[in-house]
Parts: C-alpha cells; structure tokens; sequence
C-alpha cells in the first residue's frame, strides 16, 4: 500500500489577521499548493489537511491527497485558540493517519505547520503535550509571524520555529514560499525513505529565504505588551460590526487610529471572551465608520457595546441605538470599553 506523507496547516485566523495579512495567507496557500502539484514527488507522497483556528479551531480541508486540495476561504474571528487546534489536530492524525503494523510500515511521520500572529487564548501546554505523545508522533514546525507572536509559547510546542518579522503580503508570500520547498524537499526524501517514521523539515536543504530566521530555544523574541489594539464596533445607523485597529505612537503611551474593518454578521457568534479593557484616554486620531462615515465613537455602559457616533450632534440627550438607554453626551473624559483578545 502507498505510503503517505500527512501534512496539516493550522492557519490562524484571529480578527489580528484581518485585511491584506489574511489576503496574503489565502493567496500564499493558493500559490503553495500550485507548485507543489507540479512537483512528481509531491502528487505521489503528499496529503494535506487544513484546520483554521480562532475563537474555536475548525477543519477547513480533511486529509487528502493534494491534488484533491483546493484552498479554503478564510474569514476572521475573536480569539487565538491554539490550544483548541492543536487539539483537532491530534484528533484528526489518530483518525485519518495509518499507523505501522506486521507486514505495513503505514504512513510516514506526520507534519504539522502552525502559523499564527498572537498569542494563544486558551490553555495550550495540555493539547501540546498530547499532539506530542500521538502514534504516529507528529514533526511540529511553528511559523510566528509579526511582533505580537508568542515566541515563548511556540518554542515550547514545536522542533524548529521560524520567525517572519513584519506581518506583510511580502513576508507571508516569502513564508509560503519556504513552506512549499520544505514540503518538496521532504516529499522526495520520503520517496527514498525506508525505516519507520519519515524524513523532517530540512533547514539546510530548504534555506530560509527574506525576513525570516530561525528562533533558537533560549532566545525568543519578547512579545511587546499592547502592541496593536483591536476594538469591537457597531454602526449606529446600520447595526453593521466592524473592527477598529490601533497601533502605538512611539514614546506617547497612547495609540493611534490605523484603520477600520468592516465584519460578518456572526462575527460575535463563536464567545470569544474579551481582551484586557481599554481606557479611551488612550486613544487619538480619528476613526471612521466603514459603513455610515460616522468619526466619533459611544459607549454604552448599559449594554456594554460600541457605536459609531456623529460628532457634529452634540446637543439635547442621545438614546443608545442597542438599548435604548438615554445620555445627556459630552466631550472627553476617561474611561474604559471592552478590549477584544486580538
């Protein structure tokens, strides 16, 4: 029977993901599989399997051989549950990999490839130690991308971490394009493979092309606090969610406005629980409503939830378009909305 090389991408796809990062996963995916269809070694040995995770991990693309394999669309959520995904994972390789027995060596040595941008928000270390104990026992490469990857943690889960440092279309194409000769190289190795196992990732014949390096155990990058912030919103006017992104102004302890993000309807859906709270003092620049043009935001703390708000209206009392509540409005002042997880 034909001995198969088993690979799963556990994509992230955390709200941190949203805009062009997400356009470059779905297309550096797109591009992977491409080439590796026109690549002999591959078609004979190659079966692939996508899980995405977020507020909760999912299986995009059961195991199948990779010319069955077409990428799936991506979409974000709330959350970073690695832990859930490496859970599936686990779950997925005890179910869809062959293991050796008398007289059949089974499948080759699984290869998992964790891409993620954040940190994990739920527990990890258990699913890990699992994944790690699994028969066949998987090769884990983790592939942190930016600088809010947790380093710390994907060291601890994985033999070899590779670090993309700027979380660009340019760098994730980069990324994929290394993943995709990794997967070659070690297809065509397992052509020639004869013991138990299978061949591991290779970076010495697979080289690491630009922006990425290899992170030694011991020198992890540190993951800065509160490098981005991410908040949820909603138009006054339509009810349409949408995502706010800030980023850090340099030396000022406050963030900056960097744009919004319009979202699916359900995106709330999934629970994920939110992220530390966000002083509004903290905030500067003018953040604009994808869907009405609105530039100023409400809070209200009856239903908890964050509109858009038009900042040319400020007389007479404001009802909550959530809840109804009514507020005397006002300028400035300090206090905190609901973060998200990132």
């Amino acid at each position: 029977m034909l001995r198969r090389l088993p690979v799963y991408l556990l994509l992230d796809v955390s709200e941190s993901m949203i805009g062009p990062p997400l356009a470059a996963v779905e297309e550096g995916v797109r591009l992977m599989l491409r080439a590796l269809k026109k690549n002999p070694y591959a078609l004979e040995t190659l079966f692939m399997g996508i899980i995405t995770f977020a507020a909760k991990a999912e299986a995009a693309v059961p195991l199948k051989e990779l010319l069955s394999v077409s990428p799936p669309k991506l979409s974000v959520r709330p959350g970073t549950a690695l832990g859930a995904a490496l859970s599936l994972c686990g779950d997925a390789i005890a179910r869809e990999v062959r293991r050796s027995a008398p007289g059949d060596k089974g499948d080759y040595r699984p290869l998992v490839f964790i891409l993620t941008d954040g940190a994990p928000t739920d527990e990890w270390r258990r699913p890990a130690e699992e994944l790690k104990k699994s028969v066949p026992r998987p090769g884990l490469i983790a592939l942190g991308c930016g600088e809010d990857a947790e380093f710390g943690a994907l060291s601890e889960i994985a033999e070899t971490t590779v670090r993309l440092a700027d979380l660009t279309p340019e760098g994730l194409e980069s990324l994929f394009s290394w993943v995709s000769a990794s997967l070659a190289v070690s297809s065509k190795a397992a052509e020639a493979w004869e013991g138990d196992g299978g061949p591991a990732v290779s970076l010495d014949k697979a080289p690491l092309g630009n922006g990425l390096s290899l992170v030694k155990a011991g020198e992890e990058p540190a993951r800065p606090p509160r490098s981005r912030l991410f908040l949820h919103r909603a138009c006054q006017k339509t009810g349409g969610l949408y995502l706010a992104v800030y980023r850090p102004v340099p030396g000022s302890g406050k963030y900056a406005a960097a744009g919004t993000h319009p979202l699916p309807a359900d995106f709330l859906s999934d629970g994920a629980a939110p992220g530390p709270p966000v002083d509004v003092s903290w905030l500067t620049g003018t953040e604009t409503c994808p869907y009405c043009g609105n530039a100023g935001i409400f809070f209200c703390d009856a239903c908890k939830a964050t509109y858009c708000r038009d900042v040319r209206d400020m007389s007479g009392n404001y009802a909550c378009s959530g809840c109804s509540k009514t507020y005397r409005l006002s300028y400035g002042g300090s206090f905190k909305i609901p973060g998200s997880s990132g």
